[in-house]
C-alpha cells in the first residue's frame, strides 16, 4: 500500500496562540483520522519584518550532532576505555551533525525562506505537511478561526477554493 502524497497547507493567524491552537487542532484530526501530518512549521513575523521560524519535525544538525554524539560517547567508553569515548563522542557527533545537514525530510527549507516573505508582518503563519485529507472536517474547523487568512497550498484547486470559502475569503 502506497502513502498518500503529501501535500502543503499554509494558513496564515493575526495571532500566534490562534495558530498553536489550529495546530493542536490539527493534532486531534490525525488522532481522528482525518489526517495524517508529517510536519508543521511555525513562521512569526513581526510588525518591524523580522522573522522566526520553529519547526516541529526537521532533524536538524544540532539535534544530530547531540544525539549520535551520546550514543558514540557511550560506545566509545564501552569498547575504548575513557580515549575510546572521546573519539567515538567526536566522530558521532560530527558524523550526526552532517546527517543532519544533509536530510531534509519535513516542509524543505527552500519552502520555509520563501514562507519567511510571504507572511505579511504582524501575522503568524503555520505551515502544515499533511495527506490522507478530510476536506470536509478541515472545512468544519477551519470556520472556528475568525481572521484566518489563506496564505498558500499545492492541494488541488476544488481544496483550495473550499479553504477559502470556509475561511471567508470568497463566497461559494
Amino acid at each position: 500500500m502506497t502513502e498518500a502524497p503529501q501535500k502543503l497547507l499554509v494558513i496564515g493567524f493575526d495571532d500566534p496562540l490562534k495558530a498553536s491552537e489550529f495546530m493542536l487542532t490539527a493534532l486531534r484530526m490525525q488522532k481522528n483520522g482525518q489526517l495524517r501530518l508529517h510536519d508543521a512549521v511555525f513562521i512569526e513575523r513581526d510588525a518591524d519584518g523580522s522573522s522566526t521560524v520553529r519547526e516541529t519535525q526537521d532533524f536538524t544538525p544540532g539535534r544530530g550532532a547531540l544525539g549520535a554524539g551520546m550514543w558514540g560517547l557511550l560506545l566509545g567508553t564501552l569498547l575504548g576505555g575513557p580515549i575510546g569515548g572521546l573519539v567515538g563522542g567526536a566522530a558521532g557527533a560530527g558524523g550526526g551533525a552532517l546527517l543532519g545537514k544533509l536530510i531534509d525530510t519535513g516542509i524543505k527549507d527552500d519552502k520555509i525562506a520563501g514562507l519567511r516573505e510571504a507572511v505579511p508582518p504582524g501575522r503568524t503563519a503555520l505551515a502544515l505537511l499533511i495527506s490522507r485529507l478530510s476536506l470536509a472536517d478541515l472545512q468544519n474547523e477551519l470556520t472556528r478561526f475568525p481572521g484566518a487568512r489563506f496564505v498558500e497550498s499545492d492541494l488541488y484547486d476544488a481544496a483550495i477554493h473550499a479553504v477559502r470559502v470556509s475561511l471567508g475569503e470568497i463566497e461559494d
